[in-house]
């Protein structure tokens, strides 16, 4: 949980005692867990965000659990009326039903305990209610009121208890997938996205039904935006930067890795923001509901390209390379940028409340929330009656309806929610770095294409175990652009894949002909294994580079395929790593030419045999050029779930090296 406080002081709370177990951490706060950010311009360290206080104003000693801070009227002052007063410490207004804040133990949830205005005893119907912890303060507060307003069900008394806990626990906990810090099934759940719902919905369960009791709509939404710092917003808008960029763009900028000359999956770009200026972070998908709606904004705008599915594992690695512990770390990072230690800007993918949240605070470097221009996904907060009890069910329908007055809306637009249909605070503006206008949002996706999402990113996200094999057979001389040939531009293309990879994958290079050591048709260059290992004086990486530039054509060499693909295939299984993806890449321009080796068929039933699904090694092969028998190296994939490909020029090359790494998305059921 966040180590900061995100909400008004109308959400009161029991810290824990001094010293104890729980008290570093009093979670408030939107998003996820993430460090402590530093001091910042008009703030101390760890200050909570204060709706309700001036900036820079010297904080008020923290008292007893129902107390209110005084009226703001600064220019961040994010209220729109006049909280109440305190006298001789009781509090006036319409907080005195205020609840108090008790922090739990160990996963990061607190609970909101009322009294409920008299609604005690054993006949009563009390709901659990699970909240995201970002909007847990406005719904205790509504719930406060419900529970004063004496609702019945039935005859009896209802009342709500409302905790916050990260939606991805209870999501953990719904799907049966084990239990990750909640336990407790929650009668109400109210997660910070739809996508949470969704993820957790079986895969022959249809969706509910508009109005289904399951499902009862979102109580405030904000839109997935690209936060930057506002120095960097400026020098975009002096470059002649769109006010509202295209998501192509900003990844073609972001890039990938730092000593990649180019990304593949991030396409041409052509606007004006210049290539690598930007440093993409995007907090875990798996753990996180921006992460997540990432993923299906990517997936979403990658529908109908041509090379969809190898420009989304593009994105994967983009996204896996600048993956932040939380929201509050990836915008931490714009008050810690140097730009004398890095020419890269970081930038976050964030939900738009929080960038609310961050510059509330008055940070030494404020962020601006940038909607980009093809639309964006909105986390939407959704009511979700887990309840079989009928009892619980018309309670809940109830409490739903209380979560929709005007009241809740004026609390949850205080903390920097939009209401669900996109209406912005009237603090939003160019001065706060937040633009009132609501981006277009993405057309919903179907639950079978979140969990589809998800399960790529689960495998795409793993780090890559390969082994490359090269042909050096005399062919491989051939010239395929003027002063280039057939084996420079595979090399060069293997150059590049190399650096799209990051340094915890573990890669291999062999090259093969026929006889290149004695009988033997292949010959290893460097080992399998870490590509940030060192070895000597060099990382592994820095000896592939180097084995790449002495990599010669056997002249008058042949083509000892088979052999070569048994012999890879069988290392990697060998020493096969359940962690990455194991797979054999082979690079090749001709068809099998040794007389002394094994037949095709032969070759098919070695693998066929050895071949474990438990186990699994991936064989894609990139074949180059006219002489390559397509059929033939496609059989020999297919056997391990792999595919091959076939270039006949050295642009088309570079682009199929990609699709092959992301055959991994339905490896081993492809």
């Amino acid at each position: 949980m966040s180590a900061f406080d995100d909400v008004p002081e109308w959400a009161p709370r029991t810290p824990p005692e001094p010293g104890g177990p729980e008290s570093p951490h009093v979670f408030l706060g939107a998003s996820h867990p993430g460090p402590l950010p530093r001091r910042g311009r008009g703030g101390s360290e760890g200050e909570p965000f204060d709706a309700f206080k001036r900036p820079g104003r010297t904080p008020r000693p923290q008292g007893p659990a129902h107390a209110a801070a005084k009226s703001a009227r600064g220019p961040w002052s994010l209220g729109g009326g006049r909280p109440p007063r305190r006298v001789g410490g009781i509090l006036l207004g319409p907080l005195a039903g205020a609840v108090g804040l008790v922090l739990l133990g160990g996963f990061g949830a607190y609970a909101l305990a009322s009294a409920g205005g008299g609604c005690s005893g054993g006949g009563a119907v009390t709901l659990d209610v699970a909240v995201a912890p970002d909007v847990a303060a406005a719904v205790a507060r509504a719930a406060d009121r419900f529970n004063d307003a004496g609702h019945e069900v039935d005859g009896r008394c209802a009342r709500a208890r409302v905790r916050a806990t990260d939606p991805a626990a209870v999501a953990t906990l719904l799907s049966g997938k084990g239990v990750a810090g909640v336990a407790r099934r929650p009668d109400v759940w109210i997660p910070d996205s739809s996508l949470w719902t969704k993820l957790v919905e079986g895969p022959a369960q249809a969706a509910p039904a508009p109005g289904d009791p399951g499902r009862l709509g979102g109580i405030a939404s904000t839109p997935i935006v690209l936060a930057m710092p506002r120095g960097l917003a400026t020098q975009l808008r002096n470059l002649g930067a769109p006010e509202r960029p295209s998501w192509k763009d900003l990844l073609a900028a972001a890039g990938t890795a730092s000593d990649a000359e180019q990304d593949p999956a991030a396409g041409q770009g052509g606007g004006v923001i210049p290539p690598r200026l930007l440093r993409l972070q995007v907090p875990d998908p798996g753990r996180s509901s921006t992460g997540m709606g990432s993923l299906i904004l990517a997936g979403a705008l990658l529908a109908d390209a041509p090379e969809g599915e190898a420009s989304f594992t593009g994105v994967v690695r983009t996204i896996r390379e600048g993956v932040a512990p939380s929201v509050e770390a990836e915008l931490a990072a714009f008050t810690a940028f140097d730009q004398g230690r890095s020419d890269r800007y970081p930038v976050a993918l964030a939900p738009e409340q929080a960038v609310f949240a961050y510059n509330a605070r008055r940070p030494a470097e404020p962020a601006v929330a940038v909607h980009p221009a093809e639309g964006t996904v909105y986390l939407d907060h959704p009511v979700t009656v887990l309840a079989e009890d009928r009892a619980k069910a018309g309670a809940a329908r109830s409490l739903a309806a209380a979560l929709t007055d005007s009241a809740t809306r004026d609390d949850l637009q205080r903390l920097g929610f939009r209401t669900p249909g996109g209406a912005a605070p009237s603090s939003f503006s160019a001065r706060t770095g937040l633009d009132p206008r609501p981006p277009r949002a993405l057309p919903d996706a179907p639950a079978a294409d979140v969990r589809r999402t998800m399960q790529s990113w689960a495998q795409l996200s793993l780090s890559i175990r390969m082994l490359s094999v090269i042909d050096v057979s005399g062919s491989m001389d051939e010239g395929v652009a003027p002063g280039v040939t057939r084996l420079q531009s595979t090399v060069r293309t293997a150059q590049g894949g190399l650096a799209l990879l990051p340094d915890d994958s573990e890669l291999g290079q062999w090259v093969f002909s026929t006889e290149l050591e004695g009988d033997r048709d292949w010959r290893e260059l460097v080992s399998v294994g870490p590509l940030n290992e060192r070895l000597g004086s060099a990382t592994r990486r820095q000896l592939v580079l180097s084995a790449f530039a002495r990599i010669r054509v056997k002249k008058h060499g042949d083509t000892g395929l088979y052999d070569t693909v048994m012999a890879a295939f069988d290392y990697m299984k060998r020493t096969y790593k359940p962690e990455y993806v194991n797979s054999v890449l082979l690079w090749t321009d001709g068809r099998n030419e040794d007389p002394r080796g094994p037949s095709l068929e032969e070759t098919l039933d070695h693998i066929r045999r050895e071949y474990d699904p438990e186990r699994p090694v991936q064989v894609n092969m990139l074949g180059y050029g006219s002489g390559v028998d397509v059929e033939e190296l496609r059989r020999i994939a297919a056997v391990t779930h792999g595919d091959a490909y076939v270039a006949e020029t050295p642009g088309q090359i570079q682009k199929i090296f990609l699709r092959a790494v992301s055959r991994r998305v339905c490896e081993p059921g492809c």
